[in-house]
């Protein structure tokens, strides 16, 4: 895992300290080594920060280029299969330097151009130069694990693991995106294509961009809506399949050249890979870390370190200095971002960067197999009916399911959020036009209402929320995170499990809970969900409370709305915490980022 960063500007010379000025932002990310390349007479630089977990040697370092110059990559992220396709390459005459997956990428692509993407397992965002086509080449994984963003104003194109990379440029300017802005306020966070920033995009999961000249070509690659994987016909032959899928996706990500960890939550997720690494006969050092003295999840996550024999230490962190701390966390989540869940997943990672380099997670889990309570079977109709009359969805775009079940999820209504930027958004606000537009939720004929919200969650609230919040709290460590409910294979394969196999009234993930019956322990494996967030009314109402009345009314927002958010929190309405919380992260980013309109 790695920061990467480019810069294409065909009609005007690429300075070397340009690029050396985008990567030194990214240093976070990789502290193991960096490297630049720079081809003046082409316009071209690139830029790396690298954190080594396979082939440690310098023989790995980045840029890195074929031996006859035409093929330039930069590359943030794994290859699980790289030892196949390697294989395979050498099979088709290709030869090795190294023993890392950067080199198999770069030979894959010679070989295979932009149909390589299609043979990869993995997580990644990459870049590779073509010197003799004078073409660039950006993917992004199909998960959405690994960030990327690209600038582009029509003359200079530009891209980054992170927007504060592109911020070093004169040509990108500090502009606020009104989209942007409102889709934030009414979900908390920004999905992909969009940025805070004017010019600037996400380049979406399971899409690739293509920039030759002055053209382009953006092509979504992974249709995981057409895949037709072999679904067997009873519930044991389906646990039978499930397992055998889970063990590769475990097995591939073990790969490294470095300690592997793992976070141990005491939910099903984590004990399941946890388990399944002891049937593989892999010893883990597991980590349990209790936030601010709230051990819920401890006598669970010890239960299941006891039964399976794990190494296991437990780490307490605390949310004491979460007034001197905030600041620092608003620089790495360079875009305002509401999760009140990134404050202890920043915590937890400092907590243990001086234990482990790699570690995995359960992410994707509830959005794969059901975890969610809203998923339960009668509750989403009746959910998706109520919400349909909480948001005036009536006949037209507005009563389509995708926008009922994420308007319904608005921290601020449309009314509300139209107040709050002054009318900048006019006759569609930014959260119709991004649900209206987006991709993989077009493609997508839902069978049920459950099934529609595992989607909706999984294609917008995991990519864009949950990858990007432990992306950003993991690398701000040097920690680079691994998670085998992601595997597209598992993803492609568990979108056709039968309803009753996810959800059954009240009991949620039922596959999952079947398949681990025997390895795990019941009191884990019947508990139900715990959320990781913070408690953060009491932070607003002490230790924050003073930054509240400094940094609200937000200049760059209309008073009146904020004013009544703030007197509806101290009058302790339920909900007014998360509101609040939205507004005081939306004004300390701007206030450090120094944009504005």
């Amino acid at each position: 895992m790695c920061g990467i960063a480019g810069l294409v500007s065909p009609s005007s010379c690429v300075s070397e300290e340009a690029i050396a000025s985008m990567n030194r932002r990214l240093a976070h990310r990789g502290p193991d080594g960096h490297g630049t390349y720079c081809d003046q007479k082409a316009g071209v630089g690139l830029g790396h920060h690298r954190l080594s977990i396979l082939d440690l040697t310098s023989a790995g370092r980045q840029p890195m280029s074929t031996d006859d110059g035409r093929f330039t990559i930069v590359f943030n992220g794994e290859i699980y299969n790289y030892l196949e396709l390697r294989k395979e390459l050498e099979a088709s005459g290709e030869f090795f330097s190294t023993n890392c997956d950067t080199e198999v990428l770069l030979k894959g692509y010679r070989r295979w151009r932009e149909k390589v993407v299609d043979r990869l397992l993995g997580m990644f965002a990459f870049a590779i130069w073509d010197r003799d086509a004078r073409q660039l080449f950006l993917v992004r994984d199909r998960a959405g694990k690994k960030p990327l963003l690209y600038f582009w104003n029509e003359k200079t194109f530009a891209f980054a693991s992170e927007l504060k990379s592109l911020l070093t440029l004169p040509e990108c300017q500090r502009r606020l995106n009104a989209d942007a802005v409102d889709v934030y306020f009414a979900l908390g966070y920004i999905p992909a294509p969009l940025s805070i920033i004017q010019n600037v995009h996400k380049l979406p999961p399971g899409h690739c961009l293509t920039l030759r000249g002055e053209a382009i070509t953006i092509r979504r690659y992974w249709r995981p809506e057409l895949a037709t994987p072999l679904m067997a016909a009873t519930r044991e032959a389906r646990i039978e399949q499930f397992r055998d899928l889970f063990a590769d996706a475990v097995r591939i990500r073990l790969r490294s050249d470095v300690p592997v960890g793992l976070f141990l939550s005491g939910g099903i997720d984590s004990s399941a890979i946890a388990a399944e690494c002891q049937r593989q006969s892999q010893s883990l050092k597991a980590y349990t870390v209790t936030f601010d003295r709230d051990d819920t999840d401890l006598p669970y996550a010890l239960s299941v370190a006891r039964h399976l024999r794990l190494d296991h230490k437990v780490i307490e962190a605390s949310g004491t200095d979460v007034i001197e701390d905030i600041p620092k966390i608003i620089d790495f989540y360079d875009e305002p971002f509401a999760d009140t869940s990134n404050v202890p997943s920043y915590y937890i990672a400092r907590e243990t960067r001086d234990q482990l380099k790699v570690v995995f997670n359960g992410d994707g889990g509830d959005e794969v197999f059901g975890g969610y309570r809203h998923y339960e079977h009668v509750g989403v109709k009746q959910w998706l009916k109520r919400l349909g009359a909480m948001t005036g969805a009536v006949d037209g775009a507005a009563n389509q399911p995708w926008q009922v079940y994420f308007k319904g999820k608005a921290l601020f209504n449309a009314r509300r959020r139209q107040s709050l930027l002054h009318g900048r958004i006019e006759t569609q606000d930014g959260l119709t036009r991004l649900i209206s537009s987006d991709p993989f939720l077009n493609a997508y004929q839902p069978e049920s209402p459950l099934k529609m919200a595992m989607w909706a969650d999984r294609h917008v609230y995991l990519a864009n929320d949950l990858l990007y919040k432990m992306d950003i709290a993991l690398m701000s460590q040097g920690i680079e995170g691994r998670s085998p409910f992601l595997d597209h294979r598992i993803l492609e394969w568990a979108q056709h499990l039968p309803a009753k196999d996810l959800v059954r009234g009240r009991s949620k993930k039922n596959l999952l809970r079947e398949a681990f019956r025997k390895e795990i322990p019941g009191s884990v494996l019947d508990r139900e969900k715990h959320g990781f967030g913070s408690p953060i009314r009491s932070w607003l109402q002490g230790p924050l409370k003073p930054l509240i009345s400094d940094m609200l009314p937000c200049p760059l927002l209309a008073d009146e709305p904020q004013r009544d958010v703030m007197q509806r929190l101290a009058a302790g309405e339920a909900g007014s915490e998360s509101r609040a919380w939205t507004l005081l992260m939306f004004a300390l980013w701007a206030q450090s980022w120094r944009v504005a309109w």
